[in-house]
């Protein structure tokens, strides 16, 4: 690493914008440490129940408090700031899946108040709110979808739709008030991948002031089982060109130390061609391990971008993308569902709706 690479890393505000590393194995904050991250989006559960997942984000909470010295929760941009001027790693929630909301909107509310700032509408199957990659008829957002996307619009909850398929994704894209992110995924102009995105969808989401992260997955790059940092550079320089130098971050998403449970629910619904794949795949050479990060800022000072632009695509605008989507917009009634008991209450409840305020503009 150049000594010029080396202090604009060092400078710089680092965003891993995908992580789905068990975090539970303390090597990992190591290796964010190592890698310089100021701040990442963990995720911390996918298509697990409202109640697995209560429990998943307690014990990432716990975690959080343990290493408070060495972690900073984020909950605002301002903490990535925070993070980075007092040498912690910001870490903000997130959800690879909509499963969690148990078709209850006011879910959504309870997720951000436990620290929640990023939710994929899918994974890879269809749910309440639409339909995931691996779906051959992906019949796009459901009505109820779409209630889901005016209500995380509101709240000042990131969309993401990495894992979505192409109907769906487009459709989300035209019924957000609010830009979205594809956290995790390359173009399919650069690799011809079903998990990557269609050229003309990813143009869409950055007229609308979205974000991509570009994928550090060997098979969203290449045809071959291995791939490398030049090939992930490739795909990084490709996004530029497609969608401009301010709608792309990093979003690698490593799986370190990934449980066997976690893999089996990733791959629930694979072929065995297709699990074969994955367990197949290689950690990219050069760039295998978050605690790499300080190669790609080398990578692409070699590859000519300038410095500004090589502060862009590895945290500022992601940055940015976070400043703007996680204020709240305004307060909304939200009806509260009648239990047995109070149903036999003849008299109104005065309390019918909740009007849940706004925090400060």
């Amino acid at each position: 690493m150049t000594t010029e690479a080396a202090r604009l890393h060092q400078e710089s505000i680092i965003v891993d914008g995908l992580n789905a590393s068990h975090f539970y194995d303390p090597a990992i904050l190591e290796k964010l440490e190592a890698g310089g991250v100021t701040a990442v989006n963990l995720t911390v559960a996918a298509w697990q129940s409202r109640d697995v997942t209560i429990d998943l984000i307690a014990d990432h909470l716990a975690i959080f408090e343990k290493h408070s010295s060495r972690i900073l929760p984020v909950r605002d941009a301002a903490d990535i700031y925070r993070a980075k001027v007092n040498r912690r790693v910001g870490v903000f929630m997130g959800l690879q899946g909509g499963e969690p909301i148990e078709n209850n909107l006011k879910l959504l509310s309870v997720y951000r108040e436990l620290g929640i700032r990023v939710i994929q509408l899918t994974y890879n199957a269809t749910n309440a709110i639409g339909s995931g990659y691996r779906v051959p008829d992906d019949k796009g957002l459901t009505d109820f979808g779409r209630e889901v996307i005016f209500e995380m619009n509101r709240l000042g909850i990131v969309i993401d739709l990495s894992h979505c398929g192409d109907r769906t994704t487009r459709e989300a894209i035209e019924a957000s008030r609010r830009p979205v992110s594809i956290n995790h995924a390359n173009s399919r102009r650069f690799f011809d991948s079903h998990r990557n995105k269609d050229p003309q969808t990813l143009k869409a989401l950055a007229a609308k002031g979205g974000i991509v992260g570009a994928i550090a997955f060997a098979p969203t790059l290449t045809s071959h089982r291995g791939a490398t940092l030049a090939d992930y550079i490739g795909a990084i320089d490709d996004l530029v060109d497609l969608i401009g130098i301010d709608h792309v971050g990093l979003g690698p998403d490593f799986m370190e130390k990934m449980t066997p449970a976690t893999a089996e629910g990733a791959l629930k619904g694979f072929t065995a061609e297709g699990s074969s794949a994955f367990f197949s795949a290689k950690p990219l050479q050069g760039f295998g391990s978050v605690s790499e990060m300080p190669n790609v800022t080398t990578a692409l000072l070699a590859r000519g971008y300038s410095v500004d632009d090589t502060r862009k695509i590895m945290g500022s605008n992601w940055l940015r993308f976070y400043e703007q989507s996680w204020r709240p917009e305004f307060a909304r009634a939200v009806p509260i569902s009648s239990s047995s008991s109070t149903a036999k209450t003849a008299k109104p409840d005065p309390f019918a709706t909740v009007s849940v305020p706004s925090p400060h503009r």
